[in-house]
C-alpha cells in the first residue's frame, strides 16, 4: 500500500512537472488553499527521472548547475561527492547535492537501486568512476 501511494505521489510529481515545464510563467495558486503570501514560481528548470541501477551500477562523476535531491525508492546507494567520503543510503532515504558539486550516485554490489531524482539546471557530465573510486568509497 504505501508503495502504491509513494508511486502514485511521484508520478503526480513527474505529471505536474511535465506540465509546469510547458510555460516560464509562475504556477497559479488559489489563495483560498494556503496562510499568508504564497508566490508560484516558474520551473522550466526541474527534471524529475526515475532510474533503475543494476548490482554495482553508478553514474559518471557529474554536477547540476542547482543541485539535486534524490529519493532512495528501492534498494541502497552509494554517493560521492569530490575529495569527500562515501555514503550508503537506504530505501526512502534523501541525498541532496548543492548547486555545481561534483559527485556520481550508484548502487551498492549485489543489489539493485531505483532511485527518484529532481535535477535542478544543467548537468555536467565528467569522466567514469573507476573501480577503485568505487570500492574505496565504501571502505571510508
Amino acid at each position: 500500500m504505501f508503495r502504491q501511494v509513494v508511486l502514485s505521489a511521484v508520478l503526480a510529481c513527474g505529471v505536474a512537472s511535465v506540465a509546469w515545464t510547458q510555460t516560464t510563467a509562475p504556477a497559479a495558486i488559489d489563495p483560498a488553499n494556503f496562510t499568508g503570501r504564497v508566490t508560484g514560481l516558474p520551473s522550466s528548470d526541474i527534471r524529475v527521472l526515475r532510474y533503475t541501477f543494476d548490482p554495482a551500477a553508478r553514474t559518471n562523476w557529474h554536477s547540476h548547475a542547482g543541485g539535486q535531491v534524490i529519493l532512495v525508492e528501492q534498494g541502497r546507494m552509494r554517493a560521492q561527492e569530490r575529495g569527500g567520503s562515501g555514503r550508503e543510503f537506504k530505501s526512502r532515504d534523501t541525498y541532496v547535492t548543492s548547486p555545481g558539486v561534483e559527485h556520481w550516485h550508484g548502487a551498492v554490489p549485489g543489489e539493485p537501486l531505483t532511485q527518484v531524482a529532481f535535477s535542478f539546471g544543467v548537468t555536467n557530465w565528467l569522466e567514469r568512476v573507476s573501480d577503485q573510486q568505487y570500492a574505496a568509497a565504501a571502505s571510508r
